[in-house]
């Protein structure tokens, strides 16, 4: 779990190119948590353990880019494929939503 953590911060910054503050941010609304740097470094630490819902989160947004940095070239239909076996995938009004578990 610590490295799912570590993973998740590294791949903000690095391959969405998206701030920390900005992805803790994101990460709150989605999950409806209130979530702090503090806490953030906890988890990383193995002091804490994230949701179920919030551990989702993580791997939904480490998986793409984890395969790419293992050199893995996904094509989107992979990754649906990908997506409609770990989450629950629905379509409503023609946008794509995961049902984080």
């Amino acid at each position: 779990m610590r490295q799912l953590v570590s993973s998740w911060v590294e791949a903000q910054k690095n391959g969405y190119r998206n701030t920390l503050g900005g992805a803790i941010k994101e990460l709150s609304q989605e999950c409806g948590i209130k979530l702090t740097y503090s806490r953030l470094a906890e988890w990383r630490a193995g002091k804490y353990t994230p949701s179920q819902k919030v551990l989702s989160r993580l791997f939904y947004d480490v998986l793409p880019w984890a395969l790419l940095k293992a050199g893995v070239k996904v094509t989107a239909e992979q990754q649906d494929a990908l997506d409609g076996l770990i989450w629950n995938v629905k379509v409503v009004n023609g946008e794509r939503q995961i049902e984080l578990l």
